[in-house]
């Protein structure tokens, strides 16, 4: 967790198994009255942007993109639920810290277990099935410990912390024995939320240990979603 790594312990959690699909962010935009996906820039016109309360067309199983992370928020709050702390969304990652896993399955990268891209433009690789991203659910040996689905690759995820460098000041309810901080989080408002997992566009081969990275909360990007979290 950031750049100066701690200990840290979280409480019992919920977490979806997989990323908010587009079906599922249609139910909220209808039902709500809220703003569909879109952006007004040109790459987005034909495969990105929604039309009216519908995503483009075979797209409904993917993951919802063009999302902020205060879009990804008002979702999690509708459905009674909330975006993870990055400490949670790694836990479900990648499992304890003693396991010592750089992906969800294991230390080895293993192109074939999720929906990745590569380091030369346009960056979108279609070798794994998909020039983009991929119905949620088709990667069965890519994982996570705890049986969820698309934790690396597909789309980024919003967590519902700010990226800081220093964990030292973050807030936290106390240390158990061992050290850890339990519960730690970075609450916004601020400058750059945390995402995790990196996506359709992002290659993990040369990046190992890199699936981490900071949107501007406002920012709307094809390779961005989330799914929520919820207390036990």
């Amino acid at each position: 967790m950031g750049l100066q790594k701690r200990k840290a312990k979280v409480s019992a959690f919920l977490i979806d198994q997989t990323e908010v699909t587009q079906a599922a962010y249609a139910g909220f935009v209808e039902e709500a009255g809220y703003r569909p996906p879109h952006v007004s820039e040109e790459w987005a016109a034909s495969d990105w942007n929604w039309a009216g309360t519908r995503g483009p067309e075979g797209k409904e199983s993917h993951p919802v993109t063009l999302v902020s992370f205060y879009d990804a928020q008002a979702y999690c709050n509708w459905r009674g639920k909330r975006l993870p702390t990055e400490a949670e969304w790694q836990l479900a990652a990648l499992g304890p810290s003693d396991a010592r896993r750089m992906f969800p399955w294991g230390t080895r990268y293993r192109a074939e277990r999720l929906n990745h891209g590569q380091l030369e433009a346009p960056h979108m690789d279609a070798s794994d099935g998909y020039p983009g991203t991929a119905p949620v659910g088709q990667y069965a040996e890519g994982r996570s410990p705890y049986g969820l689905d698309d934790m690396f690759g597909n789309a980024w995820e919003y967590t519902a912390d700010l990226r800081i460098d220093d964990w030292s000041s973050a807030r936290h309810e106390g240390f158990d024995a061992s050290g850890a901080m339990v519960n730690v989080s970075a609450p916004g408002p601020g400058l750059r939320v945390a995402v995790r997992g990196g996506s359709f566009y992002f290659d993990f081969e040369p990046n190992p240990g890199g699936e981490w990275s900071a949107f501007v909360p406002e920012s709307r990007r094809k390779s961005a979603g989330f799914r929520c979290a919820a207390d036990v």
